[in-house]
C-alpha cells in the first residue's frame, strides 16, 4: 500500500441527482450463506442477492447497476443482481466498508485491525491502493460525497471523531470536537449535510449536520441506532434502530418527523443502503479486442510495445456503471477457438460477461462457423443464447427507450461462413431485420456490425453492406458501431451511397480500439468528422431522444470526442 497521492478531482454533481430505488441490506440468519436482500420500502416483498458467505457492508455505486462489499477479508465488486463477482483486494490486512467514488471508477475503504485501520483507495479495476491520509491511530468508515470529498472516522486523545480529507488535495477538516463518540457518517447526496451517530452513555442516536460541522440536530433520543444511509432524493434516511431487544430496519425525514418503521423480522438486519435509480441507461463499445497468449507482445495478458491491449480496455469498463457493452467483432484474435477465448478474452472483457452483446467478426470465422465464438457466449455446442442463432449471429434487444440490432457483416467471406454468405436484398438477414425494425418502432435505434460501411483506414468501402444499411436507413435508425479497422472515427450522420444527410442520415462509429492493436488512418473518406488511433471505448448515454458520446481511452493514452444528438 502506498501513501497519499493526490486523485482526479471528483465531477460536480447536481443535488439529489437519483430517484429513489430498493434497499439493500444484510441479515444475521442467510449471513453464512452470502444472501443480501433487497426490498422496496413500504412493500414486503423480497429478494435476495447472492454475494459471499460473510458478505457486509453493502454498498450501491453512483447509478445503482453495481455493488461493492467485504467478505473474507476482502472488498468484492459484482453487478447489483450478483453476477460478474470479482475481488477487489487481495491482501492480508482485513479489508472492509466499501465506498464508491462519484464517478464510480474507484472505491475507498478501511484496511487493518481495529485500533490500526487506515483509509485506503483504489480503482474500481482494481490495482494499486493509495492511502488517504497519515493515521496517528485509527481511521474508519470512510463515505465518499459527490463533491469529491471523503468523511470518516478517526481516534483522538477526546474519543472517535469526524474528519473530511479532499479527494484532490488531501487536505483534512475536523469537523467534530465532542467529548462522546461519533461513528457512521453519510454524505446527503447533495454533499450539503452528513447524518451520523453519536454515543452517550448507553445511548447512541441519530444526528445530522451540515458539512462544515455546523448546524448539528438531532433525530432520536435515548435510542440504540446504527448506519445511516440516505434516501436518493435525500428526503429520508434509512437506519437500524434496536425495538425490544432487536434490531430493525427505519426510516426517518432529516428533520427527524416521520419515523417509520420498515421490517419487523427476527434476522436481525442490519448496515442498508439505497438503491439509486431513474438514470438513462450508459452503453460501451469496442471492437478487434484480445490477443492469444501465444502473441510476442502477450506479456502475460497486459501487452507490450503498445499491442494486445485488452486488460486496459476492459480496465476503462469496469470503471464505469453499464447497462451493456457491445462487441464489435473480431473479439479473440487470431483464430478464435475457445482455449484462446478462455485465456485471452475472458480474463480481461469477460469480468463483464453478464453485460456483453457481440457480434462476430472475420478472426471469429477463422474457426469454421464461428464455433469458438459461439460455445463462449451461447455455451459449448448450445444452438441459441446470447449471440443469437449458430446459423445466424443476429438478433435484437432493447436497452431503456432504445431498441438495439446486433447484425453479422460476414457476408462478404461466404466461404468461412456459408450459413449467413447474404446480405443482400432479399436474404435472410435482411428479411429479418426488416421485419424487426417493423415490429419494435421507436424514437432511437441502435444498430452495430464488425465491417464498416465505410472508414479512413484499411476498409475504405463495404459495398456488401448496402442492403442492411438501406434497410436500417428506411427505418430511421440513429446509430451505427462498426470495427475491423483498428482506429476510431466518427462520422456525420449519412444516407445510403454515403450522401451527407443531417436530417434523416445515420452517424457511424468506428471503434476498432479494443487492444489488439492500433493503425493510423490514411485518406479522409466521405462523411468522416474525426480519426484518430488511441485504445479505448466509446461511451453512449442512451436518453430517451437522443444521445451523448464520449470516447474513453485506456491508461496511457490521449483521443478526445464527445458530443450529443438529438434521435430522428
Amino acid at each position: 500500500m502506498l501513501c497519499w497521492a493526490a486523485w482526479p478531482a471528483a465531477p460536480a454533481a447536481a443535488a439529489y441527482p437519483g430517484k429513489n430505488g430498493r434497499i439493500l441490506y444484510s441479515v444475521s440468519s442467510t449471513a453464512s450463506k452470502g444472501i443480501l436482500y433487497v426490498r422496496t420500502p413500504g412493500a414486503t416483498e423480497l429478494r435476495g442477492v447472492h454475494a459471499l458467505p460473510g458478505a457486509r457492508g453493502a454498498t450501491f455505486s453512483p447509478q445503482g447497476r453495481r455493488i461493492a462489499f467485504t467478505a473474507r477479508g476482502d472488498i468484492w465488486i459484482s453487478e447489483a443482481d450478483g453476477a460478474d463477482r470479482r475481488r477487489l483486494t487481495t491482501t492480508a490486512t482485513p479489508e472492509s466498508e466499501p465506498t464508491w467514488s462519484p464517478a464510480g471508477d474507484a472505491l475507498a475503504f478501511a484496511a487493518g485491525r481495529a485500533g490500526q485501520r487506515a483509509i485506503f483507495r483504489i480503482p474500481a479495476a482494481g490495482g494499486t491502493a493509495a492511502q488517504l491520509a497519515a493515521n496517528p491511530s485509527d481511521d474508519h468508515a470512510p463515505t465518499w460525497s459527490a463533491q469529491g470529498r471523503i468523511a470518516f472516522v478517526r481516534h483522538t486523545h477526546r474519543g472517535d471523531d469526524l474528519y473530511v480529507a479532499d479527494a484532490t488535495t488531501g487536505a483534512l477538516t475536523r469537523l467534530t470536537r465532542s467529548r462522546t463518540d461519533e461513528a457512521a457518517p453519510a454524505w446527503s447526496p447533495d454533499s450539503a449535510r452528513l447524518a451520523f451517530t453519536r454515543r452517550r452513555g448507553a445511548a447512541t442516536d441519530l444526528y445530522v449536520m451540515g458539512a462544515d460541522g455546523h448546524r448539528v440536530r438531532r433525530l432520536t433520543r435515548g435510542q440504540r441506532v446504527a448506519a445511516p444511509a440516505w434516501s436518493p432524493d435525500g428526503r429520508r434516511i434509512a437506519f437500524v434502530m434496536r425495538v425490544r431487544g432487536r434490531d430493525q430496519l427505519f426510516v426517518v425525514r432529516p428533520d427527524g418527523r416521520r419515523l417509520a418503521q420498515l421490517t419487523r423480522s427476527r434476522s436481525v438486519p442490519a448496515e442498508p443502503d439505497w438503491e439509486p435509480t431513474g438514470f438513462d441507461p450508459v452503453v460501451a463499445a469496442a471492437g478487434d479486442i484480445a490477443c492469444e497468449p501465444s502473441d510476442p507482445f502477450w506479456n502475460g495478458g497486459r501487452g507490450s510495445a503498445g499491442r494486445c491491449q485488452q486488460l486496459a480496455t476492459s480496465n476503462v469498463l469496469l470503471g464505469m456503471d453499464l447497462a451493456g457493452v457491445l462487441v464489435l467483432g473480431d473479439v479473440q484474435y487470431d483464430d478464435a477457438t475457445l482455449p484462446k477465448f478462455l485465456a485471452g478474452f475472458d480474463p480481461s472483457w469477460g469480468r463483464l460477461r453478464s453485460l456483453l452483446h457481440p457480434v462476430p467478426g472475420n478472426h471469429d470465422y477463422r474457426v469454421p462457423g464461428a464455433a469458438g465464438y459461439f460455445d463462449y457466449f451461447n455455451g459449448v455446442g448450445r444452438p441459441d443464447g446470447p449471440a443469437g442463432r449458430r446459423d445466424q449471429g443476429w438478433y435484437s434487444f432493447d436497452i431503456g427507450a432504445w431498441h438495439v440490432v446486433a447484425l453479422n457483416s460476414e457476408c462478404s467471406e461466404p466461404r468461412s461462413n456459408p450459413q449467413t454468405a447474404a446480405c443482400a436484398a432479399g436474404s435472410a438477414q435482411e428479411t429479418w431485420l426488416r421485419a424487426d425494425l417493423a415490429a419494435h418502432p421507436r424514437t432511437c435505434t441502435l444498430a452495430f456490425w464488425h465491417h464498416p460501411l465505410a472508414s479512413s483506414g484499411i476498409e475504405a468501402g463495404n459495398a456488401a453492406m448496402d442492403a442492411l444499411y438501406q434497410a436500417l436507413y428506411d427505418y430511421n435508425v440513429d446509430l451505427l458501431l462498426t470495427g475491423h479497422d483498428h482506429g476510431y472515427e466518427r462520422f456525420a450522420p449519412l444516407a445510403p451511397g454515403l450522401v451527407p444527410d443531417p436530417a434523416r442520415g445515420i452517424r457511424q462509429f468506428l471503434v476498432g480500439t479494443g487492444g489488439k492493436s492500433l493503425q493510423r488512418p490514411r485518406i479522409a473518406t466521405v462523411g468522416s468528422e474525426l480519426r484518430g488511433a488511441a485504445y479505448g471505448v466509446v461511451r453512449l448515454t442512451l436518453h430517451p431522444g437522443s444521445y451523448d458520446w464520449t470516447f474513453m481511452p485506456a491508461a496511457g493514452w490521449q483521443l478526445a470526442d464527445s458530443g450529443t444528438s438529438p434521435c430522428h
